[in-house]
């Protein structure tokens, strides 16, 4: 049965000009999960009687059982198909709940969403990141009501990364000099004839505000084979490049790189950093860490909150020193999964 089917849709495809009409009308023998796609093709076909018929077959379909097919296992050229001829709020619903749906299906969407549906779109915060012409397509929507012109600017100012100014120290960082011993020991002498403050590291028998004081190359060239003391004071400098140094340059164990994604002191860049490696980003408590930290952009939140489990999106969502965009997204997430 099976291959005959699929002999049938070969024919149809290769333009068989009976088939293709018996097809456009939704007569030929096939489960309706092929039909639809065979009668979205044939929709753009140059013969405009099988196109007309093709598109008169599916604008006649039942939206419950559109909207079920479009759901699961409808393609890409479906979902694009009945997101451009149709309007029934079910099709369109089902199409914009699909966690795959091409971005650009979305941004074509949202200048013509009524109300309730510019909503619903507004909760689609992992495409939103993904695409952000998303938002400026459905400020274009003459229908925007007032939650989503609000919604949009909130999303703009937290959901989406600002571009960021690099400065030439920042932009150096690929090629940074490399401190000779001489100029690195003239440097550390220096800062020891200051008053020792704060915590003091016993490799370098260095204090933490001495460290502060010394140039950016030379403390990049402590956090090489530094000592746990030294490395938590050095995690948390405000110059990116040193604290990265730190995690680049010494072995630390997955506790450490959780403190670390905990810490409210630390960068955000560092906290970038530790996305961006495998052997720590895939790790259950330092994700959690991660999103539990203000600090962390909030594109980054938003991709990690739906790995985490049932009880950590609950803890998430009632967290008040999170962002809300994360806790809304940890909330719905929760009431999903614990269903």
């Amino acid at each position: 049965m099976a291959d005959s089917q699929s002999s049938l849709l070969d024919e149809v495809r290769s333009g068989n000009p009976q088939l293709q009409r018996l097809a456009a009308e939704g007569l030929l023998p096939l489960p309706f999960e092929q039909l639809v796609p065979l009668q979205v093709f044939l929709a753009g076909s140059d013969d405009p009687e099988v196109a007309e018929r093709a598109t008169r077959s599916l604008g006649a379909v039942d939206p419950r059982l559109a909207a079920s097919f479009l759901a699961g296992e409808a393609d890409d050229a479906v979902l694009a198909y009945f997101a451009a001829e149709e309007g029934h709020p079910l099709l369109l619903e089902a199409i914009m709940r699909r966690r795959d749906v091409p971005r650009s299906i979305l941004v074509d969407l949202a200048p013509r969403l009524s109300a309730d549906l510019q909503e619903l779109l507004l909760l689609r915060q992992d495409a939103i990141v993904e695409e952000p012409a998303i938002l400026d397509a459905l400020a274009r929507n003459p229908q925007l009501s007032p939650y989503s012109q609000r919604r949009i600017g909130e999303y703009r100012e937290h959901l989406l990364p600002r571009e960021r100014s690099v400065s030439p120290e920042a932009a150096a960082f690929a090629e940074e000099e490399e401190m000779d011993e001489a100029a690195f020991a003239a440097a550390v002498a220096a800062v020891r004839v200051v008053p020792a403050s704060g915590e003091v590291d016993e490799q370098s028998k260095l204090s933490e505000g001495q460290i502060r004081m010394l140039p950016m190359p030379a403390r990049i060239k402590l956090t090489r084979g530094a000592s746990r003391t030294l490395r938590n004071i050095l995690v948390r400098d405000p110059n990116g490049r040193v604290a990265i140094s730190v995690l680049a340059n010494n072995a630390v164990s997955e506790q450490e790189i959780e403190a670390v994604a905990r810490n409210r002191s630390v960068v955000e860049d560092v906290l970038v950093y530790i996305t961006r490696r495998r052997e720590w980003a895939g790790k259950l408590p330092i994700q959690r860490a991660l999103v539990q930290n203000p600090r962390t952009p909030i594109a980054l939140a938003l991709r990690i909150v739906p790995k985490l489990s049932v009880r950590d999106l609950r803890d998430i969502s009632r967290d008040r020193n999170i962002p809300d965009a994360v806790r809304t997204l940890a909330l719905r997430l929760y009431r999903i999964k614990r269903q």
